[in-house]
């Protein structure tokens, strides 16, 4: 049996279902400097005789699950060495050959989703796909998330820097993630968390002062199981972006805004279909 797993397989069909189990290969990446190579099939329907037809929608619904893909990777990866993989099949022999493909050290899936056909097809896949993989395969089952909680909405495995980090270095990081603060750890623990005003406060200057002596030390944190309005009035009064989510003094996520205001409007939609 392969061990460590650093080449990890986990297809995902966008579910919460699929995503719990992303969380998982998430974990495991972590713990042993893995790859998590993050699979989306999408379905193939119509028989291959009749695909000049439909060869259009397939295309486009394939670059649609890519950049879902690339959305969910940077909110749930971030920090983490992971790849995209979108194709059109048949999701059990797909998952089989992408799996072979990559010489996958274990596959990490979700049984089923919650009811009905779903369940029955999802559930297919996970037995063929344990039946017939040449490499270990970890199911995980769905469980009804605490959406009033931040665990549920933060951003798993953040970016982070280091106190010695130039600020040159940590820009050219916050830029190509595409946001605008970034926690400085220090041993594990949260030192400090920087902003891109803090950057512009010292440019001119970045290959020269380090993280250290540019970070807010004094940053406003919330646990994952802090309740949403909570965040969200943290956010509101103290007028920041962002509140890192700290555990037993360990950072393990950050909360945006965009990450409450989807929370809180999630609650609107579920108000207005009961």
């Amino acid at each position: 049996m392969p061990f460590p797993y650093r080449r990890i397989l986990c297809p995902i069909d966008f579910d919460e279902n699929s995503l719990s189990a992303l969380s998982t290969a998430a974990e495991i990446a972590r713990e042993h400097d893995g790859t998590v190579h993050v699979l989306h099939v999408v379905p193939l329907i119509v028989q291959p005789t009749a695909m000049p037809v439909y060869i259009d929608l397939y295309k486009g619904q394939e670059d649609a699950a890519h950049r879902k893909l690339v959305e969910i990777a940077r909110k749930r990866l971030a920090g983490l060495k992971y790849e995209l993989i979108t194709q059109v099949g048949e999701p059990a022999g797909a998952i089989l050959k992408a799996a072979r493909k990559i010489r996958a050290d274990v596959i990490v899936m979700a049984t089923h989703g919650r009811r009905g056909f779903k369940h029955f097809f999802l559930g297919s896949i996970a037995e063929i796909v344990l039946r017939e993989s040449s490499c270990p395969v970890l199911t995980t089952r769905y469980e009804e998330p605490d959406r009033d909680r931040v665990r549920t909405w933060m951003t798993t495995n953040p970016v982070v820097g280091a106190p010695e980090n130039k600020l040159a270095e940590l820009e050219s990081k916050m830029i190509e993630g595409g946001f605008r603060s970034m926690p400085i750890v220090k041993d594990g623990k949260l030192a400090g968390l920087i902003t891109d005003r803090d950057v512009r406060v010292h440019a001119g200057h970045l290959n020269e002062i380090d993280a250290a002596k540019a970070m807010a030390q004094q940053v406003i944190t919330v646990t994952p199981t802090t309740s949403i309005r909570e965040a969200a009035r943290l956010l509101r009064e103290r007028k920041i972006g962002v509140l890192p989510v700290v555990e037993d003094g360990a950072l393990v996520g950050i909360i945006s805004v965009t990450d409450v205001l989807e929370a809180l409007s999630g609650e609107e939609r579920a108000a207005e279909g009961e």
